[in-house]
């Protein structure tokens, strides 16, 4: 699976918009809201899986297995913090993540994500998965706790459902309520989730990126969502 970073996607989303090949290398700059609403035209849905390389193996196991750009399809992108720079597409083999092995969970840069999101309320433990309708404004967001799937199979069988529900009703269900409505069906299913308060997705991102990159790392995404 390749994946490059959240800044590349984002410029190339503005260079296609634009019908330039310009880049914006100011990060502040290129996470204003009128940017952030370029990757409407390439993803619906925008999700952070949040974990620790090593203390949720299963997690890390399946994110390096490579199937997770085909179980969340075109319509979700999932955000992870990575240990490497990744301006350009890289592969993610068997050796990602280990450069942060010995990072513990108050360092870890997804943790410090999680915690910056639910500021001010309990912060739910990782590993989870962060949804949120759009990146460009003020939003909500649900997080999902995966700390219950012991092995890498349960964790591709039970995000495969996740994605397969938050797929279905950005495509098929009423604008700006798939929030609400995910909360029902996550609910009938008996799935226990967290509705974050309401925060500037913007400064959210800037500081995952400051605190991935102060560890030599990089939020990115999956390749094909520029596909």
């Amino acid at each position: 699976m390749l994946v490059i970073s959240l800044q590349a996607i984002l410029e190339e989303a503005l260079a296609v918009g634009r019908f330039n090949t310009g880049n914006v290398r100011h990060l502040p700059d290129l996470l204003r809201p009128e940017n952030m609403r370029q990757l409407r035209e390439y993803s619906a849905v925008f999700c952070l899986l949040a974990f620790h390389p090593t203390g949720d193996a299963a997690v890390a196991d399946y994110v390096r297995s490579g199937t997770m750009a085909d179980d969340s399809g075109p319509n979700v992108l999932v955000l992870f913090t990575l240990d490497r720079p990744a301006p350009i597409a890289v592969p993610l083999g068997p050796d990602a993540f280990g450069q942060w092995a010995e990072l513990d969970r108050g360092a870890n840069p997804a943790n410090h994500m999680i915690r910056t999101l639910f500021a001010g309320s309990r912060v739910p433990p990782l590993p989870g998965l962060a949804v949120f309708l759009d990146l460009s404004e003020d939003t909500e967001g649900f997080y999902l706790p995966l700390g219950h799937l012991a092995s890498e199979h349960e964790v591709r069988t039970f995000l495969r459902e996740a994605f397969a529900d938050i797929d279905h009703l950005a495509t098929t269900g009423k604008p700006g309520r798939l929030l609400d409505d995910l909360g029902v069906v996550w609910t009938r299913r008996g799935l226990a989730y967290e509705r974050t308060g309401r925060r500037p997705v913007r400064e959210w991102l800037i500081e995952g990126f400051r605190t991935a990159r102060e560890h030599y790392g990089d939020i990115v995404g999956t390749i094909g969502l520029m596909g």
